[in-house]
C-alpha cells in the first residue's frame, strides 16, 4: 500500500561467505570496494528487526530432500537407459 516492504525472510545473501571470514577479508590485498559494500549491506540486513536471515538452509526440509532424492534417482535411471535428462550445459 505504501510501496514499502513490511518484512523479508532471506535464505541467501550475496557474498555470505565473507561474513564469517571478515578478519581475513580485511587483510586481503585485493579487496574490492564492491566486496566491502556487499558485506556491509549484509550486516545491515541481518540487524533489521523486520528481516529474518536463515543460514542458507532452505533446501534442508523433508520435502526438499525427498525431491532431491527423487530427481537424483530419475537422473541415474534415465542415464542408464541412454536418455539422460537434466543435463548441465
Amino acid at each position: 500500500k505504501n510501496k514499502q516492504i513490511a518484512g523479508a525472510a532471506l535464505d541467501v545473501l550475496e557474498e555470505e561467505g565473507s561474513i564469517k571470514d571478515e578478519q581475513e577479508l580485511l587483510v586481503q590485498r585485493e579487496l574490492t570496494n564492491e566486496t566491502l559494500k556487499t558485506t556491509l549491506m549484509n550486516h545491515i540486513f541481518i540487524d533489521l528487526d523486520n528481516v529474518i536471515v536463515s543460514p542458507h538452509n532452505a533446501f534442508n526440509t523433508e520435502e526438499a530432500l525427498e525431491n532431491i532424492l527423487a530427481t537424483t534417482i530419475e537422473n541415474i535411471t534415465s542415464y542408464l537407459k541412454g536418455k539422460p535428462i537434466n543435463m548441465v550445459k
